[in-house]
C-alpha cells in the first residue's frame, strides 16, 4: 500500500500545478496525423496516472467528419487544430460530440482569434483542476498521517482504513462529476433548442441503433472484464 500511495500522492502533487502549454509554445510547422497523435497524448500524459492514450487518430478523424475540427491541410494540422484537439481531448470524457460541437460553434460569440479563446480554455483548466488537485492532495495527506501512526499498532487495520477513507474521496469526486456533467447536459440542451432547429436538435440527440448497439457491445465487455477480475481475486 505505501508504494501505491507514494505514486498516488506524486500524481496529485504533479496535478495541483498542471497547465496546459500556452498557444504561444505549441508547434507552429503543421504535424501529420501521427505527429499530432503523439503530441497530444505526450502533453496530456500528466492527467493520465494510467498509461493510456487519451486521442487516437480515430477520434480525429471523427472530429473532422463531425466539422468539429477543419479539414487538415494536405493532411497536416496546424496550430489551431492542436489548440482545439488539447481541449476536445480534455472534455470528451464528460460531454458528447455534439454538445462539443455547439461550445465550438459558440466560440464566434466570444472572439475569432483562436489564441484568445485558446488562452480562456487554458486558465478555466488549470484553476479548476489545481483547486480540485489540491484539496484532494489535502484530504489524501491527513488520511495517510494517520495511516503512519495506526499501521505501528494494527497494519492490516490501518491499511483497511486507508482505502476506505481514499474510496470515500474517489466517491465523493465521482457524485461531483457526475452531477456538473448532469447540469452541464441540462444547460447544453437548452442552448440547443434555442440556437437549432427542432429537426436539428432531433438528430443530435437521438443516438442511433449502430451507436446504442456499440455502446451494449462495451458495456458487455466491460462486464465479462470486471467478472474475471473478481475470479481471479477469489481464487488468490
Amino acid at each position: 500500500m505505501d508504494k501505491e500511495i507514494e505514486k498516488l500522492q506524486s500524481w496529485l502533487k504533479i496535478a495541483a500545478s498542471y497547465e496546459l502549454p500556452s498557444f504561444k509554445e505549441l508547434p507552429t510547422v503543421p504535424l501529420y496525423m501521427e505527429q499530432v497523435v503523439g503530441y497530444i497524448n505526450q502533453k496530456l500524459s500528466p492527467l493520465t496516472p494510467i498509461d493510456t492514450q487519451l486521442l487516437t487518430s480515430f477520434m480525429v478523424n471523427n472530429y473532422v467528419k463531425a466539422k468539429i475540427l477543419k479539414e487538415p491541410n494536405n493532411k497536416k494540422y496546424n496550430v489551431e487544430h492542436l489548440g482545439y484537439l488539447l481541449a476536445l481531448t480534455t472534455l470528451k470524457r464528460t460531454l458528447s460530440m455534439s454538445e462539443i460541437s455547439l461550445l465550438i460553434e459558440m466560440d464566434k460569440d466570444v472572439s475569432t482569434d483562436k489564441s484568445v479563446l485558446y488562452g480562456f480554455f487554458k486558465v478555466m483548466m488549470k484553476d479548476i483542476l489545481q483547486e480540485t488537485a489540491r484539496k484532494t492532495e489535502n484530504k489524501t495527506n491527513s488520511f495517510v498521517v494517520r495511516y503512519a501512526k495506526d499501521k505501528k499498532n494494527n497494519p492490516i487495520q490501518a491499511d483497511m482504513d486507508l482505502r476506505d477513507s481514499l474510496g470515500l474521496i474517489a466517491l465523493r469526486l465521482s457524485i461531483q462529476a457526475s452531477v456538473n456533467q448532469a447540469l452541464a447536459e441540462v444547460i447544453l440542451t437548452a442552448i440547443a433548442k434555442d440556437t437549432h432547429s427542432e429537426k436539428e436538435f432531433e438528430i443530435e440527440s437521438q443516438p442511433s441503433s449502430h451507436e446504442v448497439k456499440r455502446v451494449n457491445r462495451l458495456n458487455k465487455g466491460e462486464a465479462r472484464r470486471v467478472a474475471l477480475a473478481k475470479k481471479n481475486q477469489k481464487k488468490k
